[in-house]
């Protein structure tokens, strides 16, 4: 059985810098679900009325930015809440992810 819940992510993060290009970030996040499927053998399911919409947490990480704009993150979320819906079982499921990145800063 393989599951899988996809979400678009909005972080509201602090950054802290602590030493020359490289910052701490820490906040609160919200997490809107827009597929949920669960795959058995060769049969998909979609599932996603199982789940709770909205899953709201905390986001903590570091980043790194190169004089010439480069920069590289790491980033863990922690999901709060209960991602199935209530009624759907005692168990409690949270999200948890972590993020590398690597982007480039225009404008320099």
């Amino acid at each position: 059985l393989k599951l899988n819940l996809s979400y678009i992510n909005i972080p509201v993060l602090a950054a802290i810098t602590v030493a020359e290009g490289f910052s701490l970030e820490i906040g609160p996040q919200v997490g809107i679900l827009t597929s949920a499927k669960s795959k058995f053998g060769d049969v998909d399911v979609d599932i996603k009325d199982s789940f709770n919409a909205i899953d709201f947490g905390v986001a903590a990480g570091f980043n790194y930015e190169l004089p010439v704009g480069l920069n590289f993150g790491l980033r863990y979320n922690l999901g709060l809440g209960n991602v199935i819906k209530d009624g759907e079982g005692d168990d409690k499921v949270t999200n948890q992810v972590v993020q590398l990145s690597v982007g480039f800063t225009f404008g320099r």
